[in-house]
């Protein structure tokens, strides 16, 4: 009998669902702080701490986590009166 192999990316379980771009599940870890970086004015890493209830090296490492998974994230220059880089994701087009 003939097999065709799902590849594992598109494998999800009964009533999960995946976001669009990325590929990770709506409500997980990755997807809530992939909804956070997409303000184009970007978001320091305190206010993603603060928001997710993370240390703040929890934070940057997962920003690193989405970096090796191949989302480009911008780093800008902190905001006036400020010394807190900000992060977003990288801009189409």
């Amino acid at each position: 009998m003939p097999t065709t192999s799902i590849p594992a990316d598109q494998v999800l379980a009964p009533g999960k669902t995946q976001t669009r771009k990325t590929g990770y599940r709506t409500g997980t870890k990755k997807a809530r702080l992939l909804d956070l970086l997409a303000p184009a004015k970007g978001v320091t890493v305190d206010h993603l701490a603060a928001t997710l209830g993370w240390l703040p090296h929890t934070t940057r490492a997962a920003l690193t986590g989405l970096k090796k998974d191949g989302v480009v994230i911008e780093k800008l220059p902190p905001l006036k009166d400020t010394n807190h880089s900000r992060y977003r994701l990288a801009r189409e087009g």
